[in-house]
């Protein structure tokens, strides 16, 4: 079995993105890629010689294998990683099966749109979802998370947060993706069974590997602005002369033998002597995710994200907070200080989900503490400029203002109901 350590740290910051496209285009010829995209482009051509449905079925387990491995080439790209992965560590099989739901989504979508409303309007939305697709990938890769992957504001949140980089990458797509159709086309119609179909899916398979690692590559260098800390499992190794080392090769020995719950226990007994032992807790996080015990998972974080605070890791506290959110809704710290500290961290970061979640009920949890009324100050704003709910921001800062009406931030709360009220007066400009 193949370890973490067997894959190589991050590399450091990349050139600038209009230098790698030689780069881009030759990441899928390493030996790890192009293994798989040959192994994939077999099995493609292996799955239709099966008739009917079942084919088709198959085809799509394929098509689910092969985002999975381009799903982790992209994670990879994103911690900064030139090197292409020979397994995957990090993305579940769900992602890859997102990713097969959404393209079977656009691809219905447009076959109605164009037999109720005609061609020219399929032909539109179309390009619209191209343009939007890096930004489905990213979402899907970073958070795993399909509604939002479908949501057309979180589509321009995280263009805007990119800025020119993001056309670039949606021309680089387009351009992927017009080179393989009409390739295909040649290919398919000069070459016969079965060497014209498996040319058409290597090329289909290489340029899209391309396409992942150039989106993970524009993550790593715009990590800030889309709040990444970066994946846990991709972190730099641990030295071998870390006091955590002799822990990790154990556990990960009992792993490597079959015995991930051996490997768990082993880790949790270590963490419940030395909890400050960063990447035990890392490393007892991946081993969780492998024996697929999602409750363990959200109840360790509760206990790993104030140890991350304490050693000022907010960023990948960020990252841990959004795993337990998605793992239990109803995920909550237990110290109003870190939820404090968190939320406004994660708003920063751009996070806007993450720190309304951790906000949420926080008058309940704790009464009468300090940082109530800022902290729903800072909900309101988010309510107001992030998820256009204008009218809940409002009624959040009159509730604040006749709960708390001595609290410090009453002057910040009637400062921005004044910024309100002069946007909501502000007349439209007419249309030239």
């Amino acid at each position: 079995m193949t370890t973490p350590d067997a894959n190589p740290g991050p590399a450091s910051d990349p050139q600038p993105l209009h230098e790698r496209w030689p780069q881009a285009l030759g990441y899928p010829l390493q030996a790890a890629a192009l293994s798989t995209v040959v192994a994939l482009a077999v099995a493609h051509v292996g799955v239709r010689l099966i008739p009917g449905v079942v084919g088709w079925f198959f085809d799509l387990i394929v098509w689910a294998g092969f985002f999975k491995y381009a799903f982790e080439v992209l994670r990879w790209s994103a911690n900064g990683r030139r090197e292409a992965p020979e397994i995957t560590l990090t993305v579940g099989d769900e992602v890859g099966r997102y990713a097969v739901l959404v393209l079977l989504l656009v691809e219905v979508a447009l076959i109605l749109i164009a037999m109720w409303w005609g061609a020219v309007l399929a032909l539109i939305v179309g390009i619209a979802l191209m343009a939007a697709m890096p930004a489905m990938v990213t979402i899907l890769a970073l958070e795993e998370g399909m509604a939002r992957a479908l949501n057309p504001l979180v589509w321009l949140l995280i263009a805007s947060r990119v800025g020119l980089h993001y056309f670039v990458l949606v021309g680089f797509f387009c351009a992927a993706l017009i080179v393989q159709s009409v390739l295909a086309a040649e290919l398919l119609s000069a070459i016969p069974w079965p060497v014209g179909p498996l040319l058409t899916w290597l090329i289909v398979n290489y340029l899209m590997i391309a396409t992942f690692h150039l989106i993970g590559s524009v993550i790593h260098e715009h990590r800030d602005e889309l709040g990444y800390a970066g994946h846990l499992e991709l972190q730099e190794p641990v030295p071998h002369t870390d006091a955590a080392r002799a822990i990790l090769d154990a556990a990960r020995a009992r792993a490597a033998g079959g015995d991930v719950r051996g490997a768990v226990a082993l880790l949790h007994d270590e963490l419940a002597a030395h909890a400050d032992l960063l990447p035990a807790h890392d490393e007892y996080r991946h081993w969780l995710r492998q024996d697929g015990d999602k409750t363990e998972l959200a109840a360790h974080g509760k206990k790993y994200i104030p140890v991350l605070l304490a050693h000022n890791q907010d960023r990948r506290a960020i990252d841990v907070a959004r795993e337990c959110q998605l793992l239990d809704p109803a995920f909550a710290l237990d110290q109003a200080e870190d939820v404090t500290r968190l939320a406004h961290a994660a708003a920063d970061a751009g996070q806007t989900q993450i720190a309304l979640g951790l906000l949420s009920g926080f008058h309940k949890r704790f009464r009468n503490h300090a940082d109530i009324g800022r902290n729903y100050l800072l909900a309101a704003k988010l309510w107001a400029e992030r998820m256009n709910k204008e009218m809940q921001a409002r009624a959040m800062l009159h509730q604040i203002k006749v709960a708390f009406p001595n609290d410090p931030v009453i002057p910040q709360v009637d400062a921005y109901l004044a910024f309100l009220d002069k946007i909501a007066a502000t007349p439209a400009r007419p249309a030239s």
